[in-house]
């Protein structure tokens, strides 16, 4: 279709070209004598043929008539403003001569493709058998009619003698003049009765469903008319034009009717936006040609320079005003609102955004980060539904008491809420804030749908390592309250009856073999509480635990803590364990491995998360083991990912990094 869309673009142009050219120069001599309603007649007719034919080029059944009535319109109009650029810049002979050779070749083209017309009526299909023929004698009296009359003596076009009539191109001439003249006068009728008879011989025979190109009928008929009353009569010249008028835009106006009518549309979005253009360049000339003939008609001598200068600017300006008034008003409203009056490019840039992004649960983030900066909401807050309970994924902005719940929704269940607040000195969303963010929570709807069940997932195993910690934290007290003083109390009552007895007897021995088991026992009582939840976050808190870790460790080495905000607030309890022991672990491995004068152990605070970060000057743990991960590696990332946060570890030469970050509300 590309060159059918050349071909057509080419058409306006060329159209557009001799309007403006014609009304910048009226006073030019040689427009003085011209009848130029005739010639703007003529681009009519070339760009309702080749609108007609472009619409005919995308259906595959009549394509080779469309590309030929696509063709024979552009040189239509090609013979207008050709011939009236070379007059108005003064071309030479030689160029006048191409130019009226082109002229030539084009009424001669649009004659063989308009008479045989009824040919391809009322399907859209030539028939094989006496058509061939029909369209080639066509053709032939074409190009001689048309070589006759360009080559003929007092031939002028556009206030021109015609070049060709005293060169070696009229020596045919004087051969044709006897009998030409005579043909010309009745050929033309008899082409045209006997394509009329050809259709009315095929119509019968087409089915009633194949007979979409019938109604072209119609403006073939008003073009016989106007031949024919060129020919044969002196019609008024109103007369004339506005039959010229019906016949032009006859052609398209057909075409439409047929393919409003099987609601046929084979055009792709480029074909749309230049026939679309096509159709407004025929409407805006047929308009303004008409409007010129109108005024030269009722006011002699008012159509100037000027007034076509003047009225091409109007044109303009009435273009140009209702775009213009629409980017004003988006670019205040973006300026004041951001995207809120296009909703889908808010969609379509937050969908660029998730494709870009390596992380799908960096989801709730962008589209709480589209709501608070590309539509300027003040707070945007997304939480879902799990089976434990709502979760809120992230919040952005300071969400006020006023906030608006909208429902995403995902195969009819409501999975979540995107909750938005009003506008600063607003009560409530206005009604076009509140339809672009449920447009942006419809569409977000099923990728926060897949993020539910991580979310589920995420929220049971921190249900879990919260029973465990809390289960750890009771069996702890019970053994060390319990069993442990219980073992104590028996270990005194043993070693009391063994006081009692004979020093180097039986009894006594078997005691004291009692005594030492029964201390073994509260030994291993003790180890096994120790590792059942950290000593030091019994009855402490997690500032003061870390400090007397430090104190603890910090023999070899010098070791700092630091905790912000100060005072650091209380957390959940699986979140301290997490906290506490990978900082331990991570101490542990600086004093046993590391090589360092100095250890920091850091413990900062957000709004969303917790900031574990252990950092030593010390030799940097050896290649390889990063990759491969010890015991202690492997427990420091699994007590960060089973509250859905990460860990990482960087080293070098100049010592280790060891940085976890754990979602602050993880375990409530």
């Amino acid at each position: 279709m590309l060159p059918a869309y050349t071909v057509c673009v080419l058409t306006m142009i060329s159209a557009l070209t001799w309007g403006a050219v014609t009304l910048t120069h009226l006073d030019h001599p040689a427009l003085e004598h011209l009848r130029l309603h005739l010639a703007a007649d003529h681009v009519l007719v070339g760009l309702g043929i080749a609108l007609t034919g472009m619409v005919f080029a995308a259906r595959r059944t009549a394509r080779v008539l469309g590309a030929l009535m696509l063709c024979s319109g552009c040189l239509l109009t090609l013979a207008q403003v050709v011939p009236l650029i070379a007059v108005v810049w003064g071309a030479g002979p030689g160029v006048l001569t191409a130019v009226f050779v082109l002229v030539m070749v084009a009424f001669t083209l649009i004659n063989s493709i308009i008479y045989p017309m009824p040919l391809w009526l009322p399907t859209g299909r030539f028939p094989r058998g006496w058509g061939p023929p029909y369209v080639t004698f066509t053709a032939l009296f074409s190009a001689l009619q048309q070589y006759h009359a360009f080559t003929h003596t007092g031939f002028v076009y556009y206030g021109v003698p015609s070049p060709l009539a005293h060169s070696a191109w009229s020596d045919l001439e004087f051969m044709l003049t006897p009998w030409m003249d005579t043909a010309a006068r009745w050929v033309p009728p008899v082409i045209a009765g006997a394509g009329i008879l050809i259709m009315l011989i095929r119509w019968p025979r087409a089915p009633k469903s194949e007979r979409p190109y019938a109604i072209l009928a119609v403006p073939y008929v008003l073009w016989l008319v106007v031949i024919g009353l060129n020919e044969y009569g002196d019609p008024p010249m109103g007369f004339e034009v506005v039959l010229v008028y019906l016949a032009a835009a006859s052609w398209p106006a057909t075409v439409g009717y047929v393919h409003v009518r099987d609601r046929t549309w084979a055009l792709d979005r480029a074909g749309r936006r230049i026939l679309t253009a096509f159709v407004l360049t025929f409407a805006f000339f047929m308009a303004y040609a008409g409007g010129a003939f109108v005024l030269d008609y009722f006011a002699p001598g008012s159509l100037s320079p000027e007034a076509g200068l003047m009225a091409c600017l109007t044109l303009l300006v009435g273009a140009l005003l209702r775009p213009t008034a629409r980017w004003s008003a988006r670019l205040v409203d973006r300026y004041y609102y951001g995207e809120r009056a296009q909703p889908y490019q808010a969609v379509r840039a937050l969908a660029d955004r998730l494709g870009q992004a390596l992380d799908p649960g960096e989801m709730p983030r962008l589209l709480c980060d589209t709501v608070v900066r590309t539509l300027r909401l003040p707070a945007a807050r997304l939480v879902v539904h799990t089976r434990h309970g709502d979760r809120e994924l992230v919040r952005l902005g300071t969400p006020g008491g006023l906030d608006e719940a909208f429902p995403l929704v995902h195969r009819g269940n409501a999975i979540g809420h995107l909750y938005v607040p009003p506008r600063a000195g607003e009560l409530a969303l206005d009604q076009q804030d509140r339809e672009a963010v449920r447009i942006l929570a419809g569409h977000s709807a099923p990728a926060v749908a897949s993020l539910q069940l991580y979310e589920e997932l995420q929220s049971s195993r921190e249900q879990i390592v919260l029973a465990r910690e809390e289960e750890r934290r009771r069996l702890r007290h019970d053994l060390h309250d319990g069993l442990g003083p219980a073992l104590s109390g028996l270990r005194l009552q043993v070693d009391a009856a063994r006081t009692g007895l004979p020093p180097g007897g039986r009894a006594t021995a078997s005691l004291a073999t009692v005594s030492e088991g029964i201390g073994r026992a509260i030994d291993e009582l003790r180890h096994i509480t120790g590792g059942l939840a950290p000593a030091a976050l019994d009855g402490a808190d997690l500032p003061r635990a870390l400090r007397q870790l430090a104190e603890h460790l910090g023999r070899t080495l010098r070791i700092t803590v630091s905790l912000a905000p100060e005072p650091f607030p209380g957390l959940p309890a699986a979140v301290e364990v997490a906290l506490y022991r990978i900082a331990a672990e991570a101490l542990n491995n600086v004093v046993r491995h590391a090589r360092a004068g100095h250890a920091h152990a850091a413990v900062v605070l957000t709004p969303e998360a917790v900031t574990v970060e252990v950092r030593d000057d010390g030799t940097g743990v050896p290649e390889g083991a990063c990759g491969d991960g010890g015991v202690g590696l492997r427990s420091m990332a699994e007590r960060a990912e089973e509250l859905g946060g990460t860990f990482a570890l960087v080293s070098s030469g100049a010592g280790t990094v060891v940085r976890a970050v754990l979602p602050r509300t993880a375990g409530t």
